[in-house]
Protein backbone atom coordinates (compact mmCIF):
# COMPACT_ATOMS: atom_id res chain seq x y z
CA UNK A 1 0.00 0.00 0.00
CA UNK A 2 2.69 2.26 1.03
CA UNK A 3 4.55 1.84 -2.26
CA UNK A 4 1.29 2.60 -3.97
CA UNK A 5 0.47 5.99 -2.13
CA UNK A 6 4.52 6.76 -3.01
CA UNK A 7 4.35 6.07 -6.73
CA UNK A 8 0.78 7.92 -6.89
CA UNK A 9 1.97 10.86 -4.86
CA UNK A 10 4.78 11.51 -7.26
CA UNK A 11 2.23 11.39 -10.02
CA UNK A 12 -0.46 14.08 -8.39
CA UNK A 13 3.12 16.32 -7.82
CA UNK A 14 4.09 16.58 -11.41
CA UNK A 15 0.38 17.13 -12.52
CA UNK A 16 -1.55 19.25 -10.17
CA UNK A 17 1.41 19.63 -7.08
CA UNK A 18 -0.02 19.50 -3.66
CA UNK A 19 -2.41 16.62 -1.95
CA UNK A 20 -4.75 19.99 -0.54
CA UNK A 21 -4.81 20.96 -4.12
CA UNK A 22 -5.55 17.70 -5.39
CA UNK A 23 -8.63 17.01 -2.81
CA UNK A 24 -9.82 20.49 -3.50
CA UNK A 25 -10.13 19.84 -7.48
CA UNK A 26 -11.72 16.35 -6.62
CA UNK A 27 -14.36 17.51 -4.40
CA UNK A 28 -15.32 20.47 -6.49
CA UNK A 29 -15.60 17.99 -9.67
CA UNK A 30 -17.98 16.39 -7.41
CA UNK A 31 -19.75 18.20 -5.07
CA UNK A 32 -22.39 17.43 -2.98
CA UNK A 33 -21.61 13.73 -3.33
CA UNK A 34 -20.43 10.85 -0.93
CA UNK A 35 -17.11 10.55 -0.94
CA UNK A 36 -15.87 7.41 1.19
CA UNK A 37 -12.28 7.72 2.92
CA UNK A 38 -10.31 5.49 0.38
CA UNK A 39 -10.93 7.45 -2.61
CA UNK A 40 -10.00 10.76 -0.80
CA UNK A 41 -6.41 9.11 0.23
CA UNK A 42 -6.17 7.70 -3.30
CA UNK A 43 -6.90 10.91 -4.85
CA UNK A 44 -4.45 12.54 -1.95
CA UNK A 45 -1.75 10.23 -2.29
CA UNK A 46 -0.63 10.55 1.24
CA UNK A 47 -1.92 9.08 4.86
CA UNK A 48 -2.07 12.42 6.48
CA UNK A 49 -5.40 13.72 3.76
CA UNK A 50 -7.60 14.19 6.74
CA UNK A 51 -5.13 17.24 7.61
CA UNK A 52 -5.47 18.37 4.24
CA UNK A 53 -9.33 18.66 4.74
CA UNK A 54 -9.36 20.23 7.69
CA UNK A 55 -6.99 23.04 5.94
CA UNK A 56 -9.49 23.16 3.21
CA UNK A 57 -12.25 23.70 5.92
CA UNK A 58 -10.09 26.50 7.98
CA UNK A 59 -9.85 28.34 3.87
CA UNK A 60 -13.97 28.12 4.12
CA UNK A 61 -14.62 25.14 2.34
CA UNK A 62 -17.89 23.51 3.51
CA UNK A 63 -16.95 20.02 3.45
CA UNK A 64 -18.96 17.54 6.12
CA UNK A 65 -18.34 14.43 7.47
CA UNK A 66 -21.28 11.72 6.98
CA UNK A 67 -21.36 8.98 10.11
CA UNK A 68 -18.35 8.48 12.44
CA UNK A 69 -15.51 6.66 12.71
CA UNK A 70 -12.61 5.58 9.49
CA UNK A 71 -15.70 4.79 6.87
CA UNK A 72 -17.10 8.06 7.29
CA UNK A 73 -17.99 10.06 3.50
CA UNK A 74 -16.96 13.31 3.10
CA UNK A 75 -18.96 15.73 1.34
CA UNK A 76 -18.61 19.30 -0.42
CA UNK A 77 -21.99 20.91 0.78
CA UNK A 78 -21.17 23.93 -1.68
CA UNK A 79 -19.37 23.92 -5.00
CA UNK A 80 -17.70 27.42 -4.74
CA UNK A 81 -16.25 30.26 -1.91
CA UNK A 82 -18.51 32.77 -1.17
CA UNK A 83 -16.73 35.81 -3.46
CA UNK A 84 -15.56 38.21 -0.33
CA UNK A 85 -13.93 34.74 1.04
CA UNK A 86 -12.30 33.95 -1.89
CA UNK A 87 -10.64 37.10 -2.52
CA UNK A 88 -9.71 37.48 1.07
CA UNK A 89 -6.32 37.52 2.67
CA UNK A 90 -6.73 34.97 4.49
CA UNK A 91 -7.31 32.70 1.53
CA UNK A 92 -4.12 34.02 -0.23
CA UNK A 93 -2.31 33.10 2.23
CA UNK A 94 -3.47 30.19 3.15
CA UNK A 95 -1.99 28.92 -0.03
CA UNK A 96 1.14 26.82 0.45
CA UNK A 97 2.08 24.95 -3.32
CA UNK A 98 6.26 24.53 -3.65
CA UNK A 99 6.47 26.15 -6.77
CA UNK A 100 5.05 29.08 -8.78
CA UNK A 101 2.94 26.98 -10.32
CA UNK A 102 2.02 25.20 -7.57
CA UNK A 103 0.62 28.01 -5.65
CA UNK A 104 -1.32 29.77 -8.65
CA UNK A 105 -3.39 26.42 -9.64
CA UNK A 106 -3.95 26.51 -5.93
CA UNK A 107 -5.23 30.01 -5.81
CA UNK A 108 -7.29 29.87 -9.00
CA UNK A 109 -8.57 26.05 -7.63
CA UNK A 110 -9.86 28.22 -4.29
CA UNK A 111 -11.23 31.23 -5.62
CA UNK A 112 -12.76 30.25 -9.15
CA UNK A 113 -14.80 31.49 -10.80
CA UNK A 114 -13.77 34.20 -9.25
CA UNK A 115 -10.77 36.02 -11.26
CA UNK A 116 -7.63 37.40 -9.74
CA UNK A 117 -6.24 40.62 -10.07
CA UNK A 118 -2.52 40.90 -10.96
CA UNK A 119 -1.22 41.84 -7.40
CA UNK A 120 -2.93 38.69 -6.00
CA UNK A 121 -1.44 36.22 -8.75
CA UNK A 122 2.28 37.96 -8.07
CA UNK A 123 1.58 38.22 -3.85
CA UNK A 124 0.40 34.11 -4.57
CA UNK A 125 3.46 32.97 -7.42
CA UNK A 126 5.66 34.98 -5.13
CA UNK A 127 8.05 35.79 -8.23
CA UNK A 128 7.75 38.86 -10.32
CA UNK A 129 7.80 36.36 -13.48
CA UNK A 130 3.88 34.94 -12.75
CA UNK A 131 2.94 35.86 -16.16
CA UNK A 132 4.54 33.39 -17.40
CA UNK A 133 4.29 30.17 -15.41
CA UNK A 134 0.43 31.19 -15.87
CA UNK A 135 1.01 30.60 -19.84
CA UNK A 136 3.33 28.18 -19.07
CA UNK A 137 0.29 26.56 -17.04
CA UNK A 138 -2.28 27.33 -19.98
CA UNK A 139 0.17 25.38 -22.49
CA UNK A 140 0.10 22.79 -20.07
CA UNK A 141 -3.90 22.57 -20.80
CA UNK A 142 -5.16 24.28 -17.93
CA UNK A 143 -8.40 26.45 -19.08
CA UNK A 144 -6.95 29.85 -17.84
CA UNK A 145 -9.08 32.91 -19.03
CA UNK A 146 -7.88 36.24 -19.29
CA UNK A 147 -9.46 39.43 -19.91
CA UNK A 148 -8.90 38.71 -23.70
CA UNK A 149 -10.66 35.31 -23.94
CA UNK A 150 -13.59 37.05 -21.71
CA UNK A 151 -14.08 40.58 -21.43
CA UNK A 152 -17.12 40.44 -19.79
CA UNK A 153 -16.32 38.09 -16.66
CA UNK A 154 -12.61 38.68 -16.65
CA UNK A 155 -10.89 42.60 -15.34
CA UNK A 156 -8.05 43.95 -17.67
CA UNK A 157 -4.83 42.02 -16.48
CA UNK A 158 -6.59 39.77 -14.23
CA UNK A 159 -6.84 35.59 -15.06
CA UNK A 160 -9.79 33.19 -14.02
CA UNK A 161 -9.63 29.28 -14.11
CA UNK A 162 -12.20 28.87 -16.77
CA UNK A 163 -12.94 25.09 -16.07
CA UNK A 164 -12.10 22.66 -13.45
CA UNK A 165 -10.77 20.22 -15.63
CA UNK A 166 -7.17 19.66 -16.86
CA UNK A 167 -7.03 18.66 -20.28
Amino acid sequence: MADSRDALAEIRQSVLGGARSSLLLYFRNHPGESIPPHRLEGVAAIRAWPRRIRELRQVGWEISMEGSGPEACYRLTSDQLERDVAVSEETLESVKGASPAERLIEYLLHISPWPASPDQLERVAKVPTWRQEIFELIDQGWLIESHADNPKDVPESSFRLASLEDD
